[in-house]
């Protein structure tokens, strides 16, 4: 996870078995961070954490990995949780890793909304101008994955996924693409001109894409919840 130098995180440290990796993002260049790791720039929200991560230990990548935030529950902070009191310790000590294994990627939220069933659509007509991140997405998309604008637009008309850059995913699904592509990623972050917020929601919307899912990855909650977390619908889990 990524944390900024005022949020708390030894909740954590709770977790008991899990190995974590803490990076703190806004810490400069001579400061040293409190849990040995940070990152370059703070930038894209998650996603410089992210990447940095996979960077980092491309070569030593564990079976699986969680990538998620840094509050742990409650409304408002934490209203993206699948769990009980929405509350990250619950969602992650409910978590199928066989179920992450299978699948090389899922992302840790079921619900829909928002995200789905067509979050980032890439030819809306008129455009909505206060749709930031769906302006930005094509254009960033092309960098990535080295094709035009156009080419974006025809290939990948609509994108959609559960929000909110939370996700776990395989060693294997992670080494499907070589070291220097994260590292390429990083530095297009690095060099965009584009917004934090604007660059982590389109990052947001991506990730299931890096990852080997289709643009719109938008499956049934219950049956998600089901095979994700062991668990049958009910909403008055989230009380």
């Amino acid at each position: 996870m990524g944390k900024l130098s005022e949020e708390d995180t030894e909740w954590v440290a709770e977790l008991g078995e899990w190995q974590s990796a803490i990076y703190t993002v806004d810490l400069s260049g001579n400061e040293t961070s409190p849990t040995g790791f940070k990152t370059e720039m703070n930038k894209a929200k998650e996603a410089t954490p992210y990447l940095t991560y996979i960077v980092d230990h491309y070569d030593t990548f564990p079976d699986a990995a969680v990538f998620i935030h840094a509050h742990r529950n409650g409304w408002p902070a934490a209203w993206h949780n699948d769990a009980k009191g929405y509350d990250a310790m619950n969602m992650l000590h409910q978590l199928k890793m066989e179920a992450v294994l299978d699948r090389g990627f899922v992302n840790l939220r079921c619900v829909g909304d928002p995200g789905c069933p067509a979050e980032i659509q890439l030819n809306r007509n008129p455009p909505e101008q206060s749709r930031h991140a769906e302006i930005a997405y094509p254009y960033v998309y092309s960098d990535f994955f080295n094709m035009t604008v156009q080419e974006v637009r025809e290939q990948v008309p609509i994108v959609a996924t559960p929000c909110c850059a939370q996700f776990a995913v395989s060693k294997e699904q992670v080494l499907k693409r070589p070291k220097t592509e994260y590292e390429r990623f990083l530095q297009l972050i690095k060099e965009s001109k584009y917004d934090d917020e604007t660059l982590g929601t389109v990052m947001e919307y991506m990730w299931h894409i890096l990852f080997g899912r289709d643009p719109v990855h938008c499956e049934n909650t219950q049956q998600c919840w089901k095979i994700v977390y062991g668990r049958e619908a009910d909403w008055s889990n989230f009380g």
